[in-house]
């Protein structure tokens, strides 16, 4: 007789619904809405980006402020305001005339973004997984890579036939559903089911599980800040920019939403495989082949020369490579503490990584505005942050072996 699979399953599900939403749309899809924002408002590639730093901003203040607003709220009900949040901030956009108009709209969506995305999902799989963490982690944050399969193809189409504001609209709709599925789905705790969490403590190697078992070091942290602050450049900033960068180096509407799409797709299998290699690897050869893929990618990017072939190759590199600044920056902070200090640590270093996003986000307008429009030294900027995150992260984890 098959046994069910146990509920923690469906609360990964639901967790994966709200990050699709949150992130997925509200982020990664959304960079198919730049070009058109920045063409019908007339706004300038500074103002484009500050559309970004605005969303980092609020993003930013919501993570500082997520202790306390999930010792108020459930994880449920605060995942829950988090998706209407998303949903709020695309209707908003949907009636936006103006530049202040939209910035409202897109600091509603960073407040979602900020308590809707990888703290609560994180601290949701600690509660409800002994085994198989990493990979329910990886796998609620490879649905986002969902929100680029398909779906940028799909937005341009109706952006085109339908207009912007109608795009805008019938996104909210679809978020608003999803969101209500996914709050159906999520139970805080295995207690609120009368369960116990996935997995025995028999079966993990707590060595493995709980690797740091110390408090992070001053030192460590003097190293530890700005490697989120690039990883946070490279991956947010990065990624909300690659339709821009395409169009600016002469790719046209479809073939960038085509680049979107497969570098949705790769970035989907990326995360996918981080939790599988992690831990079978270990994190320190999973961190180096990451972040080879990773760099590979931002340099690819970067000499595309209106090469369809070498553009798909750029995002079939870059893809999978952000698999670092998203699900490996959360195991990062399981590997550098302590299981009591573990919920903090999640959200010390997803504030980090919002800084970053925060910091960066008008650089790459910036250059574009001083270089001809060019996005292109923007990317060679996020290459070094690569490198400089990759070789920093390394570092910590020899520390943390030699103690």
């Amino acid at each position: 007789m098959k046994h069910r699979p146990h509920y923690a399953w469906a609360v990964c599900a639901g967790g994966a619904l709200i990050l699709f939403c949150t992130s997925g749309l509200a982020v990664n899809a959304f960079t198919i809405f730049q070009p058109y924002i920045l063409a019908q408002n007339g706004f300038t590639n500074a103002q484009s980006s500050l559309l970004v730093t605005v969303r980092s901003l609020t993003s930013f203040v919501s993570m500082l402020l997520s202790g306390p607003y999930y010792r108020r709220l459930s994880l449920r009900a605060g995942m829950g305001i988090a998706g209407a949040l998303t949903t709020a901030g695309f209707f908003l956009f949907g009636a936006a005339s103006g530049f202040p108009a939209c910035a409202l709209a897109a600091a509603v969506v960073g407040l979602g973004y900020g308590v809707g995305t990888m703290i609560p999902v994180a601290m949701l799989m600690e509660r409800w997984f002994i085994e198989k963490r990493t990979l329910a982690l990886g796998l609620c944050s490879a649905v986002t890579g969902l929100s680029t399969l398909g779906i940028p193809s799909l937005l341009t189409r109706i952006i085109e036939t339908r207009g912007l504001r109608f795009a805008f609209r019938a996104e909210g709709f679809f978020i608003a559903a999803l969101v209500l599925a996914a709050v159906l789905l999520i139970r805080s705790r295995p207690a609120d089911r009368g369960m116990e969490p996935y997995g025995s403590w028999d079966r993990v190697n707590h060595e493995d599980f709980t690797a740091g078992g110390r408090e992070l070091a001053r030192r460590d942290w003097l190293l530890l800040v700005p490697i989120l602050l690039c990883v946070g450049a490279f991956t947010s900033v990065g990624y909300s920019h690659i339709t821009v960068l395409t169009r600016g180096e002469g790719f046209s509407a479809h073939t960038t939403a085509l680049a979107v799409t497969f570098s949705g797709v790769t970035l989907m299998l990326g995360k996918s495989a981080y939790g599988v290699l992690e831990e079978r690897l270990g994190p320190v050869r999973t961190n180096w082949l990451f972040g080879v893929l990773l760099l590979a990618g931002l340099l690819l990017s970067c000499f595309t020369a209106g090469s369809t072939t070498l553009l798909l190759l750029a995002m079939a590199l870059y893809g999978p490579g952000l698999a670092l600044g998203t699900v490996g920056i959360t195991t990062w902070a399981g590997d550098l503490s302590t299981p009591e200090t573990y919920d903090a640590a999640v959200r010390r270093f997803q504030v980090g990584y919002a800084a970053g996003g925060l910091l960066f986000s008008t650089l790459p307008g910036l250059l574009a505005d001083r270089f001809g429009g060019s996005y292109v030294p923007a990317y060679l900027f996020f290459a070094l942050c690569a490198a400089f995150s990759v070789l920093g992260i390394q570092s910590l984890y020899r520390r943390r072996d030699r103690t």
